[in-house]
């Protein structure tokens, strides 16, 4: 399967700048996501690989095929780039059978039809669809619709798969069911993909690399590890988080290494680092995810808090507390056991396990830390 070469890529609506001189690397047999909320320019990326939409600037390469490039005026149209797409809306024939929806690619590529049969009965087994040949789409749940629409596209052996939010219309745990299958259909077929969401579970459990987008540019690109734990910036930082993230307005009091700052609310609330030296006189962002903060009722080392909400998810718990100096809101997450013997209005300390240090002014990362304590002038 070919590697897709995206150098300087722009495409505008009007005076509207969609993508910004985009350049990507996706490695053949790669499954690259490109995440963002809405209008970050992930559809219309994937619409010029697909050839739907035609870029101002830029060139686009599969392998060592040029399928479009400004300066040389190459434009090579849908039908010829050797792509499957799936869109949100399955776009199925409801005039036809699944037989019929499934091999009406192979059927226009004028294939024996003892062949045709064969790799229609091959994709529906892979994507458990045997026994449906003969039904209609109207007779199908979603999930099976969008089995169908996956197969559809599959079944013509396409070098390279497009994805636009395909489970976007599903419930939740038919999406998860289907990203199982998503996952398993790419490692048995290996083919290079690159699917479009704006959903962070999707694009976590499901990607080798994903590349998060914000107004047409790509804000980071690694793998789910790297942009879950080592986010690049602000953005990122927020973005791949649910619940939300905290993030603590923080000054350095000593540079250190190891280094400590405070909060700005409360320069007596200090945070000390395994960490630094880090930049003085510059305002920081101190970011630490939900499940990276450790609670105890117990008086000891850590932040003091009262809880004002414990929100029950199901083997999970999350937790939101007010911290008693500087009234900044902590939101935690973890065991059930751990949160539920939390009462409303109750005191309990908070520890941080580890976490990343922002320039506040820029947004970009300056370090990482692999532990954090903190003390407030209440430590019981």
């Amino acid at each position: 399967m070919p590697s897709i070469t995206i150098s300087g890529l722009t495409k505008r609506f009007g005076s509207t700048l969609a993508v910004r001189k985009l350049d990507m690397e996706i490695e053949d047999g790669e499954f690259v996501t490109l995440l963002g909320p809405s209008g970050c320019g992930k559809t219309t990326t994937l619409r010029c690989l697909a050839g739907l939409e035609e870029p101002d600037e830029g060139e686009i390469l599969f392998g060592d095929r040029c399928v479009f490039s400004s300066q040389k005026g190459v434009f090579v149209p849908p039908g010829g780039r050797r792509v499957g797409l799936v869109f949100q809306s399955y776009a199925l024939w409801p005039h036809m059978t699944v037989f019929q929806n499934v091999s009406f690619g192979l059927s226009k590529q004028r294939l024996p039809k003892e062949e045709i049969r064969k790799r229609v009965s091959e994709i529906l087994t892979l994507l458990g669809l045997q026994g449906y040949e003969n039904r209609y789409p109207s007779e199908l749940s979603g999930g099976q619709q969008q089995r169908v629409a996956l197969a559809r596209m599959i079944v013509t052996q396409p070098e390279i798969l497009l994805f636009d939010e395909p489970l976007s219309n599903l419930d939740a745990k038919l999406r998860m069911t289907l990203r199982a299958e998503l996952k398993r259909l790419h490692r048995e077929i290996g083919a290079t993909t690159v699917y479009v969401t704006h959903d962070q579970l999707e694009a976590l459990t499901l990607s080798t690399r994903i590349a998060v987008m914000k107004e047409g540019v790509v804000q980071q690109m690694g793998t789910p590890k790297e942009v879950y734990h080592f986010p690049e910036n602000l953005f990122v930082a927020e973005f791949m988080s649910n619940p939300k993230t905290n993030l603590f307005p923080a000054r350095v009091v000593e540079p250190g290494p190891p280094a400590a700052c405070a909060l700005a609310a409360d320069p007596a609330v200090r945070f000390h680092l395994q960490a630094g030296p880090l930049p003085e006189e510059k305002p920081l962002v101190i970011n630490v995810r939900p499940e990276d903060i450790e609670i105890s009722p117990i008086a000891g080392p850590g932040l003091k808090a009262k809880v004002y909400a414990t929100l029950p998810t199901g083997g999970e718990c999350i937790s939101y507390f007010r911290l008693e100096a500087g009234g900044l809101e902590v939101v935690a997450k973890g065991p059930e056991e751990e949160h539920l013997c939390l009462n409303p209005n109750q005191p309990a300390w908070l520890s941080f396990k580890r976490g990343n240090i922002f320039n506040e002014e820029t947004g970009r990362i300056i370090a990482s830390f692999g532990f954090l304590s903190g003390e407030g002038k209440d430590e019981g």
